[in-house]
């Protein structure tokens, strides 16, 4: 969030008077935060306390200050000494910490439940689709004894019934047993015997 979001937020709240405009909450944050960054520079870190500001349901500010310290470059990876400094630590308050943790706890629980149901119903739709009965291409309505309709009103044939129909097929090649004839006779007169359909001469 930015300083002009916060301005835009509380210039929203109807907790104010309509009489206060962006400019005035921005003047008074602008003194708010001015007087919090003089109070933490001003103040001195002593081993009895430590300075800090606290807002309610909020958290609160400390100054602390770091002694010197070896440290490690990142890019580098070189030794490096880091030099005693102050800065100013958070720590949120029970109010601010059970409020994440409620808004963390929801959000997990409230997904499985809008996805879970979505995906079965892809499973039932592929299963469905994978599960469809063989169709000969090459049966007949008539050809199926027991009548059976499949999907699309075509006729379901069993195996045995491809088999039984695949001798009916053999007519409509004729070259395949005149060749086997004619070679068998061939081979019988070469070894001088009568071969199939010849004249034994």
């Amino acid at each position: 969030m930015t300083k002009a979001e916060l301005i835009d937020r509380i210039a929203r709240s109807r907790d104010l008077p309509p009489e206060v405009t962006k400019k005035i909450i921005a003047k008074v944050l602008d003194i708010a935060f001015a007087e919090l960054t003089g109070y933490f520079v001003r103040a001195r870190v002593t081993r009895s306390s430590n300075p800090r500001f606290t807002f309610p349901r909020f958290g609160t500010f400390t100054k602390k200050q770091r002694s010197g310290r070896r440290g490690v470059n990142p890019q580098t990876l070189e030794p490096i000494e880091i030099e005693a400094c102050e800065t100013v630590d958070f720590k949120p308050s029970v109010e601010l910490k059970r409020q994440l943790n409620e808004v963390a706890s929801v959000k997990p629980s409230a997904k499985p439940s809008k996805t879970k149901p979505a995906r079965k119903k892809k499973a039932a739709a592929r299963s469905s689709t994978k599960r469809k009965p063989a169709v000969s291409p090459a049966a007949s309505p008539a050809g199926n004894s027991n009548g059976a309709a499949g999907p699309g009103g075509r006729k379901l044939v069993t195996r045995e019934e491809v088999e039984l129909e695949l001798p009916a097929a053999a007519p409509l090649l004729p070259d395949a047993p005149l060749q086997s004839v004619r070679s068998g006779a061939r081979s019988g007169r070469r070894s001088g015997g009568s071969g199939v359909g010849g004249t034994g001469t």
